[in-house]
């Protein structure tokens, strides 16, 4: 492992080398971030179900060790496979940044991005943890700063405010854990014995500060404004990738700690609201990246659905639930990862060529974007679960392991799991959302027709990136035995020993019946290809196809007469209205002007738990600003106050 992350440091050195040859530096140093993802997305796979450390010298003061557990290799085989995708889409998207600010500097920043997302995972005490956790969060802070705006800005502090109030209380979770077993080392944690309240305790604190990291409800709210602020690139990586590490430090304290029964049905309740939410929020974006943004807090919840059912069935003592919680969560880290990896490429495809990020002006861009339509295609038909693709599989555990959860003793966990049942079954019929995604994007006909003139297909390396997530998507479905025999060996690691992969490439639940991908892909791909046989074979429909304007009641035929991305959501939006609070305005411009209609919802969480910390914190920093008065005199009087409290501190301690 450790040859791969010097390849990353060296793609930070080379990089910075180049710094006054811009083009050079983007090439050298996104390519061999490649290069050290390739090498590791093929380590850790190799290595997903062993354990390895590394050592370095012990007569540096904290000096940095390595352990991967199996755990730690699977995350980390995510992080290489979607950081290799955006490496090499990186090498021709960052010339759009040529003017913004320096390439070189912002390959240096996407290698140690990289790099200290893998150094968490594999960090093996408390001290390089949280060093790691908080390069991690400065450096992708960073590399938001390159779309340097006023919403840019805002977002970063948005951003950074939520990440340290995080930071804050997984620190606190690690000091209180460290104060039991009397070391930082993570080794030390495993068989540490404590009460259930001070259990619960560290528990809490770490399921806030990683659910803030993670995007959990109600910690999402940094989401929607730093991903669609970011470069494409860099938000497959925060969207598909970083979010995904306050899971795995979430599994981790669960594994550490005595766990209880709440515990796990508290992360169910919560995985739930954070699924529901999401998707509702999503459904009236008009903002494609923003829309994908709530998104994640949508899939984010569904993985938490899956841990909360594997930690429950950890603390009842079931391995069968157990397991199929955990693998439903982990197989929905990766395909998660992959098809939000492939959307967010395929949107920053679309905004290289257009320039915008409004849904409603673009329309029509297949035919002028036709690699890029298959991709954003692919990826929708991945997050709607539609089979053969992969997010049918991790959806179909998660769904057999709340049902097996449901059959629990008690009226509490039967109730909590019925009930999220529900509400994962809510999120799968609003896919309507997702196929507004693509249609209003790359179907009918242009509506801007500057904007349609000027796209064009996008460069070969973006392509490329967007295709290995392509292949991803079917081959993380089609082959789901496979998949789910590796992913067992991480959860088996853990959970017990259930065997969730018989022999013959079918996949089993835990409630007895099974399904076969191949043969699911089988029946699909016949079923599209009948209609073509049927004509081919009874020689039919040979007239050729009148291409016409379509009837338009008697107006001549206007682009602007199709449906836009608000018709999909209408009737739900209105029922929902006390969620959004929107207030849509129209603006009548005359006769011959069209009419402007505007409709900016807000999530209503933010006002509820935020808007009064920031004003009070605001409050209070603006009767602090008093006391720096100018004058001399009262500052001296500050420093003697100041030297007598430290006294009577020192007194009485």
């Amino acid at each position: 492992m450790t040859q791969v992350y010097l390849i990353y440091l060296v793609g930070c050195v080379v990089s910075l080398l180049l710094y006054k040859k811009n083009n050079l530096a983007a090439k050298v140093g996104f390519s061999i971030s490649a290069v050290a993802s390739l090498i590791g997305v093929f380590y850790f796979l190799i290595n997903i179900g062993e354990t390895s450390t590394y050592n370095f010298s012990e007569q540096l003061l904290y000096s940095p060790n390595f352990t991967l557990e199996p755990v730690g290799n699977f995350f980390s085989f995510v992080i290489s496979l979607i950081a290799l995708a955006s490496s090499i889409y990186a090498i021709q998207y960052s010339q759009e940044y040529e003017k913004k600010g320096s390439l070189a500097v912002m390959a240096f920043l996407f290698n140690a991005f990289i790099l200290s997302m893998l150094l968490v995972v594999s960090a093996s005490d408390v001290f390089w943890f949280m060093i790691y956790w908080e390069i991690m969060t400065v450096v992708s802070a960073f590399l938001i700063c390159f779309n340097d705006s006023k919403s840019s800005l805002k977002a970063i502090m948005i951003y950074l405010g939520v990440a340290h109030f995080g930071g804050m209380c997984i620190l606190s979770a690690f000091l209180l854990l460290a104060s039991q077993s009397g070391s930082l080392e993570f080794s030390s944690f495993t068989s540490v014995e404590m009460s259930p309240l001070y259990a619960s305790a560290i528990f809490i604190l770490a399921l806030v500060g990683f659910g803030s990291k993670a995007g959990m409800f109600p910690f999402h709210v940094w989401l929607p404004k730093a991903h669609p602020a970011a470069p494409s690139n860099i938000s497959a990586l925060m969207s598909g990738v970083m979010i995904k590490l306050g899971l795995f430090g979430i599994i981790k304290f669960c594994l550490w700690l005595p766990i209880q029964e709440w515990w796990g049905l508290l992360i169910v309740v919560l995985g739930a609201l954070s699924s529901l939410l999401g998707v509702l929020y999503a459904l009236i974006q008009h903002d494609y990246k923003a829309l994908l943004a709530y998104h994640s807090v949508e899939n984010i919840g569904i993985i938490l659905l899956g841990i909360g059912t594997g930690v429950y069935g950890i603390a009842i003592n079931s391995p069968i639930l157990a397991t199929i919680g955990f693998l439903a969560g982990l197989y929905h880290v990766v395909n998660h990862a992959i098809f939000k990896g492939l959307l967010f490429l395929a949107a920053g495809s679309v905004l290289f060529r257009t320039h915008t990020r409004e849904i409603e002006v673009l329309g029509g861009l297949a035919k002028k974007m036709p690699f890029t339509a298959i991709g954003m295609f692919v990826g929708v038909m991945g997050i709607a679960a539609l089979p053969p693709l992969n997010g049918f599989v991790s959806e179909w555990f998660t769904y057999h392991g709340m049902i097996q959860g449901a059959l629990s003793e008690g009226i509490l966990p039967r109730t909590v799991f019925t009930l999220s049942v529900i509400a994962l079954a809510l999120t799968g019929v609003l896919v309507v959302i997702h196929l507004k995604l693509y249609a209003v994007i790359f179907a009918g006909t242009p509506r801007d027709k500057k904007i349609w003139d000027n796209a064009k297909e996008a460069p070969l390396s973006m392509l490329v990136g967007m295709f290995i997530l392509i292949v991803g998507c079917f081959a993380f479905g089609i082959g789901a035995s496979v998949v789910t025999e590796n992913i067992m060996t991480v959860v088996t690691s853990f959970s017990g020993a259930y065997e969730a992969t018989p022999d013959g490439g079918f996949i089993a639940s835990t409630l007895g019946n099974k399904i076969s991908l191949p043969l699911i892909t089988m029946v699909l791909v016949g079923a599209m290809t009948l209609p073509f046989l049927i004509v081919v074979i009874f020689r039919a429909n040979k007239t050729k196809p009148r291409e016409t304007d379509p009837w338009a009641c008697g107006f001549k035929y206007s682009s602007r007469m199709q449906m836009v991305a608000g018709p999909f959501t209408g009737d739900l939006r209105r029922l929902m209205e006390w969620l959004f609070r929107s207030k849509p305005t129209v603006e009548d411009r005359g006769y011959f002007e069209p009419v402007v209609y505007t409709d900016k919802p807000k999530d209503i969480w933010w006002n509820a738990f935020y808007a009064p910390i920031i004003n009070l914190t605001m409050y209070c920093v603006r009767k602090i600003g008093l006391l720096q008065n100018g004058s001399t005199s009262a500052y001296s009087v500050y420093i003697l106050l100041g030297l007598c409290l430290f006294l009577v501190i020192s007194y009485l301690l």
